[in-house]
C-alpha cells in the first residue's frame, strides 16, 4: 500500500480551548451560490467549497481571503469535495452523473475517479490512497482503492438498510478516516456518530455525555482523537476533549443569520491554526469561527505567534501552546427532513 500523506489539519489544542463566538462571514451566496455544503481546508489554508447552484467548486489558496479561481464542467449540484496532499481535488458528481470526479494539480478538466449509485455526501481519501463515498440514500460508506483504474468497490460500513443496529446507518452524511483506518461516520437520521474500527462494519456509538445530537452532519478529529461534530439540527458546533463533550461555537439554542448564529450549518473543517470554517447551509455562507489566543490560561506558554486575517478581521492566534500535561501545535442539506 501506498502512503499517500496527510493533507487535512488535524490541530493540537489546549484542554480548555475557546473559539469566539462572534463569527466572520468567509463567504457568500455571491461567490459559494445558494446552500452550500461541500467544503475542505487542506494544510496550506487553501479553501475548497462546493457551490451546487453554478455546478462548481470555488477556490481560496493559500489562506487568500479572495476568491482565487473555479473548478467546472460537467458538474451537476456537486456535495462532497476532498483535496489530496499532492493537490487533487476529488468532487462528488453523482446527482445526474453517478460519479466521482478528479481535478489534478494544476488541471484545467477532469476525469473519473469513481462509479456511484448516487451522490456522495462526503469524500475522503485515507493514507493508504482508498477514496471513500458517503451514499446518504443507500445507507452505506464504500471505498475504492485509488491504486486501480477497475470500478471496484466495498462496502465499509452499512447494509444498504436503513437501521439503528450496531452494522446498519440511516442516511449517513459525513465522516472521517484516521491514520490508523478507524473509520468515523456521522449517521445522521440515527443522531449518532458511529465508530468502525479498521476493517470492522460492527460500529461502537460515541458516548457525547450531555450533549443530545440532532442530525449530526460532519465529523472531525484533532491530533488528540478528540471528535467535532456539526450538530446541524441544533444549529451549532460541538467538541471534545478531557473534560468531555461541549458546544464551542453557536450555542445559543436557536437558529439565526447572525455573527454568533448558524442555520443547519453542515461541514465544519479546521485550518492549521485551529480556527474553524463551516458551511452555513441555510444562510447561505461560509462561516470562520477564530481560536481565541488567550483561551489557553493557567500556566500557558505561548512560544509561537501567527496574525491570521479573514476579510475585514485581524488577529493573532496560538501556534504553540503549552498547559500542564497538554501542549497545543498546529499540525445533506438537512432543514427539508
Amino acid at each position: 500500500m501506498i502512503f499517500t500523506g496527510i493533507s487535512y489539519n488535524q490541530p493540537k489544542l489546549c484542554a480548555n480551548a475557546t473559539w469566539n463566538q462572534t463569527a466572520i462571514t468567509f463567504a457568500t451566496s455571491a461567490t459559494i451560490g445558494s446552500a452550500p455544503v461541500g467544503m475542505y481546508v487542506n494544510t496550506n489554508n487553501s479553501v475548497y467549497v462546493a457551490d451546487q447552484t453554478n455546478g462548481r467548486i470555488q477556490v481560496w489558496l493559500n489562506g487568500s481571503t479572495t476568491l482565487t479561481g473555479t473548478l467546472s464542467g460537467g458538474l451537476s449540484v456537486p456535495y462532497g469535495v476532498f483535496v489530496t496532499y499532492n493537490g487533487d481535488v476529488y468532487v462528488d458528481n453523482g446527482n445526474t452523473n453517478y460519479r466521482v470526479d478528479k481535478w489534478g494539480w494544476n488541471s484545467t478538466s477532469s476525469v473519473p475517479a469513481m462509479y456511484t449509485c448516487g451522490q456522495c455526501y462526503d469524500l475522503f481519501v485515507d493514507v493508504n490512497n482508498m477514496l471513500y463515498c458517503v451514499m446518504g440514500p443507500y445507507h452505506q460508506v464504500v471505498s475504492k482503492s485509488l491504486d486501480t483504474r477497475l470500478n471496484v468497490w466495498n462496502i465499509v460500513a452499512g447494509t444498504g438498510t436503513a437501521g439503528s443496529t450496531s452494522v446498519t446507518l440511516y442516511n449517513p452524511c459525513g465522516m472521517f478516516v484516521d491514520i490508523n483506518l478507524n473509520l468515523y461516520v456521522a449517521d445522521t437520521y440515527n443522531n449518532r456518530i458511529q465508530k468502525f474500527a479498521s476493517g470492522q462494519l460492527n460500529g461502537t456509538t460515541i458516548a457525547t455525555g450531555a450533549i443530545v445530537l440532532s442530525h449530526p452532519s460532519s465529523v472531525i478529529l484533532d491530533a488528540d482523537g478528540y471528535i467535532f461534530i456539526t450538530d446541524n439540527a441544533n444549529h451549532r458546533l460541538i467538541g471534545s476533549g478531557p473534560n468531555g463533550f461541549r458546544c464551542i461555537a453557536a450555542c445559543s439554542g436557536s437558529y439565526g443569520s447572525s455573527s454568533s448564529q448558524l442555520y443547519f450549518p453542515h461541514v465544519m473543517r479546521f485550518d492549521s491554526y485551529g480556527n474553524i470554517f463551516v458551511t452555513d447551509t441555510s444562510n447561505n455562507r461560509v462561516q470562520n469561527v477564530f481560536l481565541l489566543p488567550n483561551s489557553c490560561n493557567g500556566t500557558t506558554t505561548v512560544t509561537t505567534m501567527a496574525t491570521v486575517t479573514s476579510m475585514n478581521n485581524t488577529q493573532s492566534v496560538s501556534l504553540t501552546t503549552t498547559v500542564p500535561g497538554i501542549s497545543s501545535t498546529t499540525a445533506p442539506y438537512l432543514n427539508r427532513m
